[in-house]
């Protein structure tokens, strides 16, 4: 270059200078590319991170889908009934049946119960030659947990299968006494091929830093840190990673170790960075290992820069010590520095502008992901809604539309009347509302003394207008009687039978519903019964299972009658059906008594 070639005579004669020079800018370049290398670090380390977290949120939402299914699945009869009655084949069967179907819908890898010596009763693989029945899986922390704790979660390979999961146990109980654990295993295969899809290196990590899954499966069951003794005697006696060596994760050459204290690791000097975020409150991490090599190419490109641009600072200032005269040329030497270094500030204006469109892309496909959510949220809880409130809001309809023609005929008495009724319905449909948003949320129910006959007069309050206009005739013998329980819940329990049986006896001639309550030493009984087509017996065990209903394709979802039984429930009462000998149907309510309780 031009200014090496003016200050050559110059620096011969000063070597010693020279050399000071060259040191300068070495340990300048060197100062550089540590602050530019760790600069670049930290600004994919933020990528990094939001990338991870989204990620992290999206595995943790498939995982927490399934956390409360054993529950639902464990208060179905059948599987009491199994636990209770094991010798019998034929209540086994129907369990073994219902399981079998229950994960074809789910689409889970299996669903099993044990009993509370951890022996395998029933299975949804009950016949498949990989079948848990019979198993014992006692020493399994999964089951170990339930019994313990209430819940057991638990990441193994299967050792019937040999197929890998993740393993949800919850205890089933009678009072206090432990009747078996009932099992749901997910496996992850999607979440696997979700990963192996990804241009990122990624792995994720259980809480003995085992890797799990991989977007490369050749790195599952590696680990990324040293396994005491503790830990490899349980992992052996928990059979959890059978035949599998437990060997350390290596990438592109280098071993990788994870401290879960450093969330961002370099290793190899510095050729790889392992970042890491958690992966729900299992203990779980889910980390990316990246080649550094950009931001070291980077880096170094900088300090060149830089040591350079030093050194043509420091060798001018030695020019115009020594070259006075030669002002000329140092003026044309300072422009060509001017030149450079704006020439590179536009490089980096052009890149801290790309820096941040991604951002904003990234932030738009964040929001757009939490928007999503929100709208499936909404989604299921309008179904919901939807559901309780069709009876109200087609009563309150009616007396809307009766009310007009009222007005055109002068009733203006009958038309305040109805305006009284909306009212109440109204409020009825603020009380539904807030005993849905109670259910959904799983609150504990507030059980009080209640008068049955004002639930049962609320109840008809919804349904009097689709009672006549059916035609049917309501016959109601109830007296005093206070029952424990919720008022609002009770009120749907009727409003749910009302519309069915209306529903039942819809262009039945001479039809009729009869409500009678009547109170036994501890309890009072309520019967419900209609003189409609009835159902068959195969019809009435399935009836207040959830999504089974009776009704044409289209005109229910399955759900009244499952509600119904749950909010019974709920209240320490129990519901029970059958057809009467003279045809019809009825519906028996026990709730207990509370006597003169206010």
């Amino acid at each position: 270059m031009s200014l090496h070639s003016a200050s050559k005579p110059h620096l011969i004669k000063s070597r010693y200078l020279f050399a000071l020079i060259i040191a300068v800018c070495v340990l300048i370049g060197y100062v550089v590319y540590q602050f530019v290398f760790s600069r670049e670090i930290d600004r994919e380390v933020d990528r990094n991170r939001q990338y991870l977290e989204s990620l992290s949120l999206s595995l943790n939402a498939t995982l927490q889908k399934y956390e409360e299914l054993p529950l639902v699945i464990a208060q179905d009869r059948r599987i009491r009934n199994a636990l209770e009655h094991a010798n019998k084949s034929g209540i086994l069967g129907e369990a073994n049946r219902y399981l079998e179907r229950i994960n074809q819908i789910l689409g889970t890898e299996t669903v099993y119960t044990m009993n509370e010596h951890g022996l395998t009763i029933v299975s949804s693989n009950w016949n498949k030659p990989d079948s848990f029945v019979g198993d014992n899986y006692a020493f399994r922390p999964y089951y170990i947990d339930a019994v313990r704790q209430g819940v057991g979660k638990f990441y193994g390979v299967g050792i019937a299968s040999g197929k890998a999961g993740y393993y949800i146990a919850y205890p089933i109980k009678s009072d206090q006494d432990l009747l078996g654990v009932i099992t749901i295993k997910i496996g992850l295969a999607e979440i696997q091929k979700a990963l192996s899809e990804t241009k990122n290196d990624l792995v994720v990590i259980n809480e003995d830093g085992v890797v799990i899954l991989s977007s490369d499966p050749a790195n599952r069951y590696k680990t990324t840190r040293i396994l005491d003794e503790a830990a490899l005697e349980r992992i052996a006696n928990t059979r959890q990673f059978p035949g599998q060596s437990l060997s350390p994760l290596n990438h592109m050459g280098f071993q990788v170790q994870m401290d879960l204290k450093q969330p961002v690791s370099l290793l190899g000097g510095n050729r790889l960075m392992v970042q890491s975020v958690p992966l729900g409150s299992r203990g779980w991490q889910i980390a990316q290992i990246n080649d550094t090599r950009e931001a070291r190419n980077y880096a170094v490109a900088s300090a060149l820069a830089v040591g350079f641009a030093m050194g043509f600072l420091l060798i001018t200032a030695q020019n115009i010590y020594f070259r006075r005269r030669e002002r000329q040329e140092k003026r044309q030497l300072y422009a060509d520095i001017d030149a450079k270094i704006a020439e590179r500030t536009m490089e980096l204006t052009a890149k801290i502008s790309e820096l941040e469109r991604a951002e904003a892309v990234l932030r738009q496909t964040r929001d757009e992901a939490v928007q999503a959510g929100k709208m499936a949220v909404l989604g299921q809880m309008a179904a919901g809604v939807t559901h309780e409130l069709s009876q109200p809001l087609s009563a309150i309809q009616l007396y809307a539309g009766n009310a007009r023609k009222l007005i055109d005929a002068g009733r203006l008495d009958v038309v305040t009347e109805n305006i009284d009724s909306i009212n109440e319905l109204v409020a009825r449909a603020g009380s539904i509302l807030s005993e849905l948003k109670t259910l959904y949320r799983n609150d504990p129910t507030s059980i009080e003394a209640v008068p049955l006959k004002s639930v049962i007069q609320n109840a008809l309050l919804v349904m009097k207008p689709f009672v006549e206009k059916a035609a049917i005739n309501l016959n109601i013998s109830v007296m005093d009687e206070q029952v424990f329980g919720s008022r609002g819940k009770l009120e749907q329990v009727f409003v749910n039978l009302l519309s069915n049986a209306i529903d039942a006896l819809s262009g039945r001639p001479d039809a009729h519903i009869d409500i009678v309550a009547e109170r036994t030493p501890s309890e009072v009984t309520v019967h419900f019964s209609d003189n409609g087509p009835g159902i068959s017996n195969a019809q009435i065990d399935k009836l207040f299972e959830p999504f089974y209903t009776t009704k044409p394709s289209g005109q229910g979802l399955g759900l009244g009658l499952a509600i119904t039984r749950f909010i019974v429930d709920s209240v320490g009462g129990r519901i029970t059906c059958a057809n009467l000998p003279a045809g019809g149907l009825e519906f028996t309510l026990y709730l207990r008594d509370a006597g003169s309780h206010s």
